[in-house]
This record gives structure tokens, sequence and C-alpha cells, in this order.
């Protein structure tokens, strides 16, 4: 269940203990609104955590690093094609160093 949810189950628990005077039911709603909102923090902090996550991976930095291992990886294809004598695989790599390249440029 959310922290939402149980924070709010627990505040109505509370004020419902507190208004009918069962002082065990206000205990236990406080306790379950404390304990939701300890899970709602977590969930907040989970969700940016994750965003950070997303945005450096999606930064301009990690973009150019991939770029240049494209780059690099396509070199090594080409030349390794070019040495067999495989015309597709020389082919192939020098198309990946240039979408590595591509990438390094547009970022």
């Amino acid at each position: 269940m959310s922290g939402f949810i149980n924070k709010a189950a627990g505040n109505m628990e509370a004020g419902l203990g507190k208004i009918i005077g069962d002082e065990e039911m206000r205990k236990r709603g406080e306790d379950r609104a404390y304990q939701g909102h300890g899970q709602q923090q977590r969930q907040e902090d989970e969700a940016k955590r994750q965003a950070n996550i997303d945005d450096a991976k999606n930064s301009s930095m990690a973009q150019k690093a991939k770029g240049a291992a494209e780059q690099a990886g396509g070199t090594l294809k080409q030349g390794a094609g070019r040495a067999v004598g495989n015309p597709g695989m020389e082919q192939a790599g020098r198309e990946a160093r240039d979408q590595g390249i591509g990438r390094v440029d547009k970022n």
C-alpha cells in the first residue's frame, strides 16, 4: 500500500479514535500515519533518485562517451573487415564509426 494511503488512513483512524474517545485506536492511527509518512518519503526519494539516474544517462557527456565508444568499435570492425577481406564487415564498421562520430558531434 502506498505511503500516502497509509498516512491518510492513519490520520483518519487517529481522528476517529480521538472523537469516540478510543485511546488505543488513536495511538494505532498515529502510528500508521507516521509509518505512512516514512513510506511516502522513501517513495519520493526513490523517484528523485531514478530521475537523477535518467538525467545522467541522457546527459551530453554520457552521450559523447557512448558516441566515442561506438566510433572506436566501428573503427576496429572496419579494420578487421579490411584485414580479412570482408567488405560487408568493413562497411558495417564504417557505418558504426560514422554513427559514433555523429553522436559525439551532436552532443
